[in-house]
C-alpha cells in the first residue's frame, strides 16, 4: 500500500464524524501496523473488493465510542448496546462509501462489503501478510481513536 493511499480515509474519517456527530477528530500520528492486537474496545470492519482489495478498520475504546454515538443518536449512551454497534458499522460504511469515490476518479473502482463489528478489549483481526497495513490515530480531547487500512492493487 503506497502511504498516499492514506489521505482519502483521512479526509473522510474527519469529515464523517463532523457531520455526523459535531465533533471534529484532529488527525494524530500516522504508523505501519506492525501484528494484528488492537488495543480498543470495539472495532467496525469493513471489505474492499475489485480494483483496490483489502479492509478498513475503525476502532475506539468504549468511553470515546459512547461519546460518538450519543452525538450520532443525539441521545445519551452510557453503555455497549446494539445502537452501537450499528453505529460502528455504519461509522465504517461511511468512511468507506466516501473514500470510494476518491478513488473512483483515479480509476480505482472497487466495491465494499457489509460492515463487521467486533468488541471486546484486545480483540484481534488478521490480516494477510503481503499486504501492507497503515494506521492514523484520531484525537478527540484527550481520548483517541484509530483508521487502518490494508489496501493493494489488484493485478490485472
Amino acid at each position: 500500500m503506497k502511504a498516499e493511499m492514506i489521505n482519502p480515509f483521512i479526509t473522510a474519517t474527519i469529515s464523517v464524524f463532523e457531520t455526523m456527530t459535531g465533533i471534529e477528530p484532529k488527525k494524530g500520528e500516522i504508523y505501519v501496523k506492525q501484528d494484528e492486537k488492537m488495543t480498543y474496545d470495539i472495532s467496525g470492519v469493513i471489505g474492499i473488493a475489485g480494483k483496490m482489495q483489502g479492509f478498513i478498520v475503525l476502532s475506539f475504546p468504549e468511553p470515546l465510542v459512547l461519546d460518538l454515538v450519543s452525538g450520532f443518536l443525539g441521545e445519551k449512551k452510557t453503555h455497549m448496546s446494539k445502537d452501537v454497534v450499528d453505529a460502528v458499522g455504519e461509522f465504517v460504511n461511511m468512511i468507506a462509501g466516501s473514500s470510494k469515490r476518491v478513488f473512483a476518479e483515479q480509476g480505482f473502482k472497487y466495491n465494499i462489503g457489509i460492515p463487521s463489528v467486533i468488541s471486546g478489549r484486545n480483540h484481534i483481526i488478521n490480516r494477510p501478510s503481503n499486504v501492507v497495513c497503515i494506521g492514523v490515530k484520531f484525537y478527540v480531547g484527550d481520548q483517541h481513536f484509530v483508521i487502518e487500512v490494508a489496501l493493494r492493487q489488484k493485478d490485472d
